[in-house]
């Protein structure tokens, strides 16, 4: 099987135009959470693609989809970055974690800052009944399009639930600064060229 690039968009264009739905992927969002302790290089893109998308998403005319995984991915994260910054050197964050769970706490800035920029952006967290569709004749199960996408674009499962999720949606635009996107044939990827 021949893989057909993705329809590759650069992100850092200022005279790029956005469709009306978004997908974001949790590698983009990130981004717009500085830390000392895990610098993240493309911070200001970030930025600057989500200070351009920000005014036409409050005004409704783009949705900026994040699909519930990809919000998971994000506190997962928050969370872990965290509790390494409390871990002693001599443990790994997950023993850390398990024998002394309050650290977890610790996170609630950080993630009550994170939703806080996502709302006043705004992005919308997809929740599963948003993807219930009636399985009607020749509309393939979510979990069959995961499984395609997973080997059709050679792309890991979390990545392949949030192309199946955009596919789902009608939505062929994705933001993220994950190269494996550039893969998924039939999507635009407004990514880092």
């Amino acid at each position: 099987m021949i893989i057909m690039p993705a329809r590759i968009l650069d992100i850092s264009n200022p005279n790029l135009r956005f469709p009306e739905f978004i997908i974001l992927d949790a590698s983009i969002v990130l981004e717009l959470t500085p830390s000392p302790s895990n610098p993240h290089p493309h911070h200001d893109l970030a930025v600057g693609i989500f200070n351009r998308l920000s005014p036409f998403a409050q005004l409704g005319q783009v949705m900026l989809l994040l699909p519930l995984l990809a919000f998971e991915e994000c506190l997962f994260k928050l969370c872990v970055w965290e509790i390494q910054a409390h871990t002693p050197n001599q443990a790994t964050w997950h023993v850390f974690y398990k024998n002394n769970p309050q650290v977890i706490l610790r996170a609630r800035p950080k993630i009550n800052s994170f939703c806080t920029i996502l709302k006043g952006i705004p992005v919308e967290i997809i929740e599963p009944e948003d993807l219930t569709i009636a399985h009607v004749g020749t509309t393939p199960k979510l979990q069959d399009r995961m499984v395609n996408m997973l080997f059709n674009f050679r792309v890991l499962p979390k990545d392949a639930t949030i192309l199946s999720t955009a596919e789902r949606l009608g939505i062929d635009t994705v933001i993220t600064l994950d190269q494996d996107f550039k893969r998924a044939d039939g999507f635009t990827v407004i990514t880092v060229p």
